[in-house]
Formats: C-alpha cells, sequence, structure tokens
C-alpha cells in the first residue's frame, strides 16, 4: 500500500526534521498494514485472509468439533482438510471442543464460525429452550449447512436391571448426563414427553463416569448418543453384562404427538451390533448437523457445501458414519438454513 505525504520545509534547517517524521509515519502506516493483514493475529470474531493460490485471498473461518474419542472430531478435521485443499476461497481450521453444546456457544461468541452438533441441542440453542446455557438466551445467529448422519439415542442397561422397553425405566437409577450437556437436554426432552422425567431416580453423570458406577451396580442405566457401534459400550460389555433397550412404537408415538416428531425419529439398530445383540432394537434417532454462524457470507457458505460435497469421497474415509452422508438429506434440519446453503440446494436440485 501506497500513500502520498509531502511536506514543505519552513526553513533550510528543517529538512532534516521532516524527513524523520516522514520515515515515522511511513514505518507507523507499514505496520498498521501487516497487523490488517494478519501479522498481530485474528480475534476469535474476525475471519482472517490468506494468500490463495489464484493470487487472491482465502477467507479463514475456524470449525469447531469434538473430543478425539468422538466421531465430530475426525469428521471435522477431513472436512476442514478437503474444504482448504480444493477451495479457491476458504481455508478451514479445525479445532477440539467440548462438542454440542459448547460449539453452539462458540458460534453464539463468534470463537467459531463453523461447527457439528447434534441437531436437537441445536433446535434448542436456536431457540433458547432446555440448556441453562441458552434457556432465554437464544443462539439467535446459528444457521444450519447440512444433515450429516444418523446419531442414535443408545439406551443401555444392566441385564440384571430388568429393563427391555423405556417403559420399564421407571423407578430405576438412570444417568442422564451433565446437566447443561446436550445428553442430558436429550434425556430431558424424552422421558418428560413420557411423563418418566420424574418417574426415575436420576444420576446426573457424563459418559466418562458411567462404566464404573455400572460396574459397581449402582447405576442401571444410562443414556448415550452417539454411533453404532460404539467402542465404550463394547469395552463395558466385556466386564459387564448389558441390554440395549427397545423404544416401542407406543413410546415413539407419544413423543411424536408431543410436538417433537421432527427432532426424534424412528431408528433401528440391526441384530448383532453388538456382540451381546441377538436381536435388533428399536430407538431413536437425532441427525449430526453441520452448522454455521449467520455472520459468514452466502457466497463462502455456499464454496464450502460445493467443494465439500464435489469431494464427498474423500471425506467418507475419515469414518464409517461419514457414508451416510448424502447430497439428497441434507437439507432436512430443523432450524434455518444459512442462505448460502439454501441457495447451494437449489441450484443442485435438493429443494424447490
Amino acid at each position: 500500500m501506497k500513500r502520498r505525504i509531502s511536506r514543505k520545509a519552513s526553513n533550510p534547517g528543517g529538512g532534516s526534521f521532516a524527513i524523520a517524521a516522514i520515515v515515522i509515519i511511513v514505518i507507523i502506516i507499514a505496520a498498521a498494514f501487516f497487523m490488517m493483514r494478519g501479522g498481530g493475529g485474528t480475534s476469535p470474531t474476525e475471519t482472517a485472509a490468506s494468500p490463495s493460490p489464484a493470487g487472491g485471498e482465502k477467507v479463514h473461518l475456524i470449525m469447531s468439533t469434538g473430543s478425539p474419542g468422538g466421531i465430530y472430531n475426525p469428521l471435522g478435521f477431513r472436512i476442514a482438510e478437503v474444504v482448504s485443499k480444493y477451495s479457491d476461497k476458504v481455508e478451514i481450521t479445525a479445532q477440539e471442543s467440548g462438542a454440542s453444546v459448547a460449539n453452539a456457544k462458540a458460534i453464539k461468541n463468534g470463537d467459531a464460525q463453523l461447527a457439528i452438533m447434534q441437531s436437537d441441542v441445536a433446535y434448542f440453542a436456536y431457540n433458547g429452550l432446555y440448556l441453562s446455557d441458552f434457556e432465554g438466551n437464544p443462539v439467535s445467529n446459528l444457521r444450519a449447512l447440512a444433515a450429516l448422519y444418523p446419531e442414535p439415542i443408545q439406551i443401555v442397561a444392566r441385564a440384571d436391571a430388568g429393563v427391555k422397553t423405556i417403559w420399564d425405566l421407571e423407578g430405576k437409577v438412570v444417568a442422564v448426563g451433565n446437566p447443561g450437556s446436550g445428553l442430558y437436554a436429550t434425556a430431558y426432552t424424552i422421558l418428560s414427553a413420557l411423563n418418566l422425567w420424574d418417574k426415575i431416580v436420576k444420576q446426573e453423570l457424563g459418559l466418562k463416569d458411567v462404566p464404573q458406577q455400572i460396574k459397581q451396580g449402582t447405576v442401571d442405566v444410562f443414556f448415550l448418543v452417539a454411533g453404532v457401534p460404539t467402542p465404550k459400550i463394547e469395552q463395558l460389555a466385556v466386564q459387564v453384562n448389558l441390554n440395549l433397550v427397545n423404544v416401542p412404537d407406543d413410546a415413539m408415538q407419544k413423543i411424536q404427538a408431543a410436538g417433537l416428531g421432527s427432532l426424534y425419529l424412528p431408528y433401528t439398530i440391526p441384530a448383532k451390533s453388538y456382540e451381546f445383540q441377538e436381536e435388533e432394537v428399536k430407538t431413536i434417532t437425532v441427525v449430526a448437523l453441520f452448522v454455521a454462524s449467520a455472520d459468514v457470507p452466502d457466497d463462502i457458505i455456499y464454496n464450502v457445501l460445493e467443494v465439500m460435497f464435489d469431494h464427498l469421497d474423500e471425506i467418507k474415509t475419515v469414518h464409517e458414519r461419514a457414508a451416510d452422508i448424502s447430497l439428497d438429506k441434507a437439507a432436512t434440519v430443523p432450524i434455518p438454513l444459512h442462505p448460502g446453503a439454501e441457495r447451494f440446494y437449489r441450484d443442485r436440485g435438493v429443494l424447490g
């Protein structure tokens, strides 16, 4: 960047002073320009620009994923890698996070511009419901980009607890997740719709603490939202006899009658998904949702989705669940689509 600066000397002795002043001003301008280009770092609420192969500038976006043990983490990092590799407009940096609730907060605060989260958590966050972080304080800038793959709600019981269907939870000790977590909100919503929330003995425990409690017999049942099979369930089943709990048709109908049919869909876990599971099990599923901040420009979101779906084969190799990602199902979401995503799906013939 160039800037012409002129100064008329008032006397012959002032020349050196004028030259020194000009040099200082030029240094200040150069430093400011360097900072604007990202040399001094970028605040969490800004998108940075970096040189593109075409000689222009790429928009830099932060994507929140999840912890290394889940699917959000490897999938999010792969999406970031593929988009950054093939796009001439966007570069994405993926980062680990506490998953759904933490990701909604990151979008709200501007600490991330993209994220993956449970579809029901996205709905609660956008509408300011149930979750303590968002109740009465909605994430109004949250927008959907794509439904990715099913995330079954697995209800797991000790085999000696006598819990075959979700109706058998009454009077049982049930681990429902940590307060404020997406899992807690899921368990609360489903069990409230079935009038069971106040009829169970609740243990506010996350998956980290559940195995020990199950082994000790102090917890009968726990909820988990994760792809099937889940390694932690397989590992626990080596030490304790377990069974998966059915959500029968009458329970599913009651959930739908409560107006939750767009959030919780029927799902069947195939027989032998786990060694201990002899028959198929009916349950409920949410969807892993790719989301963005409404502040990201429409053309940038369009490009992210364009590159992602044009190179989906590379993304699908990261995890077996990623094989479920489909353009035909991607626009079925519980919160408003980002305008850039809506335009993309219309151009691809997914939306009318």
